[in-house]
């Protein structure tokens, strides 16, 4: 029998995407970027946007325009367990997407700095970049029209 061939049992983890309620709770315009920002976890509160918005700031590139990038992307926070997590993305050339992650111990949220694990994402986190993948790629790479930057925006998870 393989792993995957393993019953499950009594004591098996799963994760229920809806247990995490993510939101979209608006564009930010972060020195000339627009940011969509989104929040995992009713608990996360205003004070813990506002530090992710303010690290983030930080690490963006000075001028989009130079390194190839559309000036937007987008945050995703998340009050976990163990820690605070802040995931910057943002599009670059027509088809990468570039990501700085942040961790915090949760009471500390002004204390964000870069995580220094392998860890990629959580299952909402991926839904999330999942969702804004699509939409890139509807809006802005496969649109017949040519690139729609504000549809983009528009379009939210």
């Amino acid at each position: 029998m393989t792993v995957l061939d393993a019953p499950a049992s009594a004591s098996a983890v799963t994760v229920d995407p809806l247990v995490f309620p993510s939101r979209f709770v608006g564009t930010t315009d972060i020195d000339g970027w627009r940011i969509k920002t989104y929040r995992v976890c009713p608990t996360t509160g205003s004070h813990m946007l506002a530090a992710a918005r303010r690290t983030v700031a930080a690490t963006l590139p000075l001028r989009p325009d130079r390194v190839g990038a559309f000036g937007v992307g987008f945050l995703v926070v998340h009050l976990t367990e163990c820690r605070l997590l802040a995931q910057l993305n943002w599009w670059v050339r027509p088809d990468e997407l570039y990501q700085h992650t942040f961790a915090a111990p949760p009471d500390a949220p002004q204390d964000l700095a870069p995580l220094d694990t392998a860890a990629i994402s959580g299952i909402s986190e991926l839904a999330i970049a999942a969702h804004e993948g699509a939409a890139w790629r509807r809006h802005v790479i496969a649109n017949p029209a040519g690139p729609d930057i504000e549809a983009y925006l528009k379009d939210v998870y």
